[in-house]
This record gives C-alpha cells, sequence and structure tokens, in this order.
C-alpha cells in the first residue's frame, strides 16, 4: 500500500463512523462474478486498440456511481478524486479513467448489449438471496429528459472551456498516424464546436398540458418488496400501453394509461371512463384500491435529464439507474429484517 492510499484509508476511517451507505451496498452483490460477462468486451486483434488500461468491473462501478449521482462524462473524474467514498467504493485505485474511456466503455454496452447481460446476471444473484417479485407487480413510466435543440443563453456548456483543445482528424494527412487518442477524443470535439447537442432519437410529447422531450423510462416493481424487475426505455412519445412488462400469471396493477391493454400477466388497470359517461361507483372504488397498490411504486424516482443522445445509451444509464434503486432497496430490506430478527430473539 502506497502513502497516498495509506492516508486515504485512514481518512476514509474517520468518514466511515458518520455512516456509508455506498460501503454497505458495495458487498450486496458479488461484482466480481459479473467479470465473465465482460471478457470478451475488448479484444487485442482489432485496429481500434487493445484490451484497456483500465479493469472492467472498475468502469462498471464508475458507470453505478455517475447514474446514481447523477454526474456528466466531464465531471466524473473530478468528482471521484474529490470523494474518499468514491475512491473508497472503487477499492483504491491507482489511478481514474478520464472522460472519453468513461464515454467509450458505456458505448461498447450500448453497442454489445452487455447491459442486458449484467441486468441479469445481478438479478440471478438477487434470487439466489431470496428475493423474488410474486404477489404482485407496478408498472408504470417516467419521463426522461434531453436536449431538445436549442441552446439558452444562460444554459452552462457541458464541456469546460478551458480544456485544452484536441487534436481533429485534419491533423493527420496520413490515415496510418490517425491515432487512438484522435478517435477517443472525437466526441468531445464535436460536444465543444457543434451548434446543438440535439438528442437523435428523443421526440416530443404531452402529459396533464406540459411538454417533454427526451425519453421514457418504463419499469416494473414487486408490491411487496419495491424491487424493480425489469425495464424498458423508450422515445418519449411512445404511449405507455405499448409497454408490456407484466410477468405470466402475476397480478400487474397499471394505471388509466394501460387501460384496455392487456398484457402477458393478470391485468389490474385502473377502469377509465369512456367519453360522456361518468364511472360507476365500482369502478371508482376499484381505482382506489389499485392506486393504494401503484402508490409505492409511483414515488420510486424520477428519471432525471441526460446528455447522451439515443435509445440504446440511455438505456445503459437507466440499467446502472434502476441497479442502483435495487441495491439501496435491497440494503433496507436487509437492515430491516436484521432489526426484526434482533426483536424476535430478544
Amino acid at each position: 500500500m502506497d502513502l497516498i492510499n495509506y492516508g486515504l484509508r485512514e481518512r476514509y476511517e474517520q468518514l466511515k463512523k458518520r455512516g456509508d451507505k455506498l460501503a454497505e451496498i458495495k458487498n450486496v452483490i458479488d461484482w466480481e462474478s459479473l467479470r465473465p460477462l465482460l471478457n470478451d468486451l475488448f479484444t487485442n486483434d482489432t485496429d481500434q486498440g487493445g484490451r484497456p488500461n483500465y479493469d472492467e468491473i472498475l468502469m462498471v462501478k464508475i458507470l453505478f456511481l455517475q447514474a446514481i449521482y447523477n454526474i456528466v462524462d466531464e465531471s466524473m473524474e473530478t468528482e471521484i478524486y474529490d470523494s474518499v467514498r468514491f475512491i473508497n467504493f472503487l477499492d483504491y485505485p491507482e489511478s481514474v479513467p478520464d472522460q472519453n474511456t468513461i464515454w467509450l466503455f458505456r458505448e461498447r454496452l450500448s453497442k454489445t448489449g452487455k447491459d442486458k447481460a449484467l441486468w441479469k446476471d445481478i438479478w440471478r444473484q438477487f434470487k439466489e438471496k431470496g428475493i423474488t417479485v410474486r404477489n404482485g407487480t407496478i408498472q408504470d413510466a417516467t419521463f426522461i429528459t434531453s436536449d431538445p435543440g436549442h441552446r439558452r443563453k444562460d444554459k452552462p456548456d457541458m464541456v469546460d472551456p478551458q480544456m485544452p483543445t484536441v487534436s481533429s482528424w485534419n491533423d493527420y494527412p496520413n490515415p496510418e498516424k490517425k491515432t487512438k487518442d484522435v478517435l477517443k477524443s472525437a466526441s468531445i470535439d464535436e460536444r465543444r464546436h457543434s451548434l446543438t447537442r440535439r438528442s437523435k432519437d428523443g421526440s416530443w410529447t404531452k402529459k396533464n398540458n406540459r411538454s417533454y422531450f427526451g425519453y421514457k423510462l418504463h419499469t416494473i416493481q414487486g408490491v411487496e418488496n419495491d424491487m424493480i424487475a425489469n425495464y424498458s426505455v423508450t422515445t418519449a412519445s411512445l404511449h405507455d400501453s405499448q409497454i408490456d412488462l407484466s410477468i405470466p400469471g402475476v397480478v400487474n396493477y397499471k394505471d388509466k394509461a394501460y387501460f384496455g391493454v392487456e398484457g402477458k400477466g393478470i391485468d389490474a388497470a385502473m377502469d377509465k371512463a369512456l367519453k360522456g359517461y361518468k364511472l360507476p361507483i365500482e369502478s371508482i372504488r376499484r381505482n382506489l384500491r389499485i392506486t393504494r397498490k401503484r402508490s409505492r411504486g409511483e414515488r420510486t424516482f424520477h428519471g432525471g435529464h441526460t446528455y447522451v443522445t439515443t435509445v440504446p445509451r440511455v438505456r445503459v444509464k437507466a440499467m446502472f439507474l434502476c441497479l442502483g434503486h435495487n441495491l439501496f432497496n435491497l440494503l433496507s430490506l436487509t437492515n430491516r429484517r436484521k432489526i426484526a430478527l434482533a426483536i424476535a430473539i430478544s
């Protein structure tokens, strides 16, 4: 252990006395077991470069931190160095990746679909712990807003204007001398000089007389434990009812947006009055019962804002956001069980 890490560990021990949920969830799942899923993410036999300098599990943990704290790529490296809690969660790495490396790793996850494999394997671990979603589910959707294309004068540039200018393709007349560093920094150049960062897959929609631009995160979670069982990301204009995340044989509580649409699960959508007609008292009472069931799911979280520009890229960010919800929720469930057990023993 070098002197710097020793000092950080000593500093963290002082902080730990005040409590650190990040350290608690660090051991909720086996991060190392995810490594086999990522072994073929990088290869040494392509002209795009070989195996990265940074460990794959380190990169996964960084994307996790980025999602739950809503930190942009350009700020992530600074935030890691600035937070001893982050450093401890990442197991005191000798160095941390820059914004280009983070962007490229997320891009590889989105293009290969490895984020879906990670989600599936993590749920395997949940099931081994006895966590299931079988006593009813809640399906809902939330907006993830994005840049519609216009830039407000008071909106800060997400790329630091003081960042040194990076080389461009024009600086390399010989194609063979176009280095990997140029390829990695291409996205930063584009964001710095472009007139707009309009989302490619985002779309407009309206809800409650308010317009939204961007994407929509669809989730389904358990009634009894609040664990998100599955998720899907679409453009914002797609109607909620077009996504069915229900589980066969399990009751699925849904709001009026899903009225009249059957899914794989047992339908429990709220009744919706037809135009010119009022709901009978039986339907009103039924809707109230469903609302009580759904109230837990509707306060789970909001999708927030994103600066990535396609559905696959937003999907990766959403996966880590949902994972964060599940890990913190599982930690809460575990602590409640420990308390209940202690009371029972006493």
